[in-house]
């Protein structure tokens, strides 16, 4: 068994090379290499990827987003945060997911931290005796129309051969339901706008510096800009890339949507959505308290415009709202999130309890 390391410039002569375009199975996506290569925060000898070989054969990778988090006390740490890890499922039971673990460890000081985990990597990651428990941040997937087609596939594979009567069934449960919410309609005050935006200006970007104090990950327009410059999904059919890689790579439709919110001709809020087929997300979000109802509504807008299913969320005081308030959702069902942190970063990190975790940190942002 062999175990590389790629850095920024060995991951794009990787992505580069004859080896690659012939592998059936590849450890990463072209587009998902560019995104890590450009990443503001990875140095040029930073470890970005992790591949096993058995006799030149890929049998495992296991792929890290360079990071640099923050305690309260503005104190920075460089990290990688573990994502997309895959072993070849005929060699499963052979060591090879903690052989990768261990190379992480050792390329990133020990400082390593994982969100959106499987059950299968949680019981790697507890055996491997190096994680605390870091945050377990509650949610909510809030239900605008009937999705079942979406909804049970990706819990049970099986359901992919019923997906034509699940398309019906949600079809006819959505008429009834359109009528519904066709008496519902998003107020927004008028003193308030929402300017949609495809650049971070210096103003919104001052904004939300100021915003960031106890901030997890203290992004800035440089990071922000880079999110939306280089995702992880395009918005395409299946390629002839995207079916050899395990993880998402491709989607029916797939943007960011970013808007600066305008009061009196001053910036009160940025809001960076993302859209997933269906599913609206905020990955990152900054606001001044009293214009929270505005934005609540701008999310409904946004929903009713593009005929949005889903809206998933952990921003903790627009939780409470949708979880307290009535809402146009037809079910509003409870989510957790659980961050884990290597032992040896926990450390600088007491106050943890008082950070403020963004939807969007990790790599949660790009999915």
């Amino acid at each position: 068994m062999e175990i590389k390391t790629y850095n920024k410039a060995q991951l794009i002569e990787l992505i580069g090379s004859r080896t690659f375009a012939e592998m059936p199975v590849i450890p990463i996506s072209s587009h998902r290499a560019l995104s890590h290569v450009s990443n503001p925060r990875a140095d040029a000898d930073d470890t970005l990827m992790i591949i096993a070989y058995d006799q030149n054969v890929m049998v495992g990778y296991l792929g890290v987003l360079a990071d640099r988090i923050y305690n309260v006390k503005g104190e920075g740490y460089k990290c990688g945060w573990l994502s997309c890890m895959w072993v070849n499922p005929d060699l499963r039971g052979k060591g090879i997911a903690k052989q990768l673990l261990t190379t992480a460890f050792k390329a990133w000081s020990d400082h390593i931290l994982v969100t959106e985990f499987t059950p299968e990597a949680k019981g790697l990651y507890d055996r491997s005796g190096g994680f605390n428990d870091l945050r377990v941040s509650s949610g909510l997937r809030c239900y605008l129309r009937f999705n079942l087609h979406e909804v049970l596939p990706k819990k049970n594979g099986k359901y992919k051969t019923y997906l034509p009567i699940l398309k019906l069934v949600d079809s006819v449960a959505n008429i009834p339901n359109g009528i519904r919410l066709s008496f519902f309609k998003p107020s927004i005050a008028s003193l308030v706008s929402f300017r949609q935006v495809k650049e971070i200006s210096a103003t919104a970007n001052a904004y939300i510096i100021s915003k960031r104090n106890s901030s997890f990950e203290r992004r800035s327009a440089d990071d922000l800009s880079w999110i939306l410059h280089y995702p992880w999904l395009i918005q395409s059919a299946p390629t002839a890339e995207s079916i050899r890689y395990h993880f998402s790579s491709v989607a029916d439709r797939f943007d960011n949507h970013c808007v600066e919110v305008i009061q009196s001709d001053r910036i009160v809020g940025y809001l960076h959505f993302t859209i997933r087929d269906g599913n609206l997300k905020l990955p990152y979000c900054y606001f001044d308290p009293e214009c929270m109802e505005d934005i609540v509504q701008y999310i409904y807008k946004l929903m009713y415009d593009y005929r949005l299913n889903m809206l998933t969320i952990f921003h903790r005081e627009l939780t409470s709202y949708f979880e307290q308030r009535n809402t146009p959702f037809i079910y509003k069902r409870k989510i957790l999130r659980h961050y884990i942190i290597s032992k040896a970063l926990d450390v600088h990190f007491a106050d943890k309890d008082s950070l403020f975790i963004q939807d969007g940190d990790a790599d949660c942002v790009f999915t």
